[in-house]
């Protein structure tokens, strides 16, 4: 076979295992693994991601325990690198086609949705065997296409496209953060000086003693509010500076409008 024989074998049998029925999974599985040995190419991809692989180390990283799941549950997390993914799901699905694991047992286990095998084999498929596949087009295709000569060099040349895409990422959170912290900062700011302008015309006001100290006891509550995170105590205290202001509307002219801007950004960088 050709190569791009060998690539559509592949995905052609993936694309049979993705679409068949829970109850055809094991030969499914075994039809897969089947096309991966007949395959130069692929085979050359796995020996290379296989080579230095733990598999029982990555056990532990890929399947996690979280605090919303009971205690013999898990779930899996798909690895970032297409090395580790091929090694770690080609690991699994060998352990499959072996039986040293209960394809059923697995299912209950790791992609546990609502208890039926229907939804946990489908979850598997979307979660395990979909990203499987695509790796596996992905770098083979390079080489078919002459971008790349060997399938090692595919596979590191895809870890490299990965890796700058995930530096990218991270430096654009962090633009992203340094913004949002900038504008949050400087909102608080802006609407405490706002505040203390307010504290000073209740204070100059013509509004009997206890209006003053209602008034003011409402500018503080959003003065000190502001700054705690606390998104609900935030809109409790603008309804109550809202209310206040409009019983008293031309001492504060445009100043809810101004704070709810204001406010919004701050809101948003929570």
């Amino acid at each position: 076979m050709t190569k791009r024989e060998e690539l559509d074998n592949f995905l052609r049998c993936a694309d049979d295992l993705i679409s068949g029925k829970y109850i055809l999974a094991d030969i499914k599985i075994v039809n897969l693994l089947k096309s991966i040995a007949v395959s130069d190419t692929i085979l050359a991809v796995f020996k290379y991601c296989l080579d230095g692989f733990d598999y029982e180390e990555a056990k532990q990283k890929y399947f996690v325990r979280t605090p919303y799941l009971s205690s013999d549950k898990a779930e899996f997390v798909l690895p970032s690198n297409s090395k580790e993914l091929l090694a770690f799901i080609f690991n699994v699905l060998m352990d499959i086609d072996s039986k040293r694991i209960s394809l059923a047992e697995f299912l209950d286990k790791y992609f546990y949705e609502d208890g039926s095998c229907y939804s946990g084999y489908t979850a598997f498929l979307n979660s395990m065997i979909k990203p499987f596949k695509n790796s596996v087009k992905v770098l083979v295709e390079s080489v078919i296409d002459g971008k790349i000569q060997d399938p090692v060099e595919a596979v590191i040349e895809e870890e490299k496209r990965k890796q700058k895409e995930e530096i990218d990422r991270r430096e654009k959170e962090e633009r992203e953060k340094e913004i949002s912290e900038k504008t949050y900062g400087e909102n608080i700011k802006k609407i405490k000086e706002l505040l203390v302008t307010d504290k000073t015309k209740v204070k100059e006001s013509k509004l009997s003693i206890d209006k003053k100290q209602d008034a003011t006891l409402v500018i503080d509550m959003l003065a000190n509010v502001i700054e705690s995170g606390d998104k609900d105590a935030i809109d409790y205290a603008f309804v109550a500076y809202k209310y206040m202001t409009a019983s008293n509307k031309f001492m504060f002219i445009g100043r809810v409008k101004l704070i709810k801007k204001l406010l919004g950004d701050i809101i948003n960088g929570l």
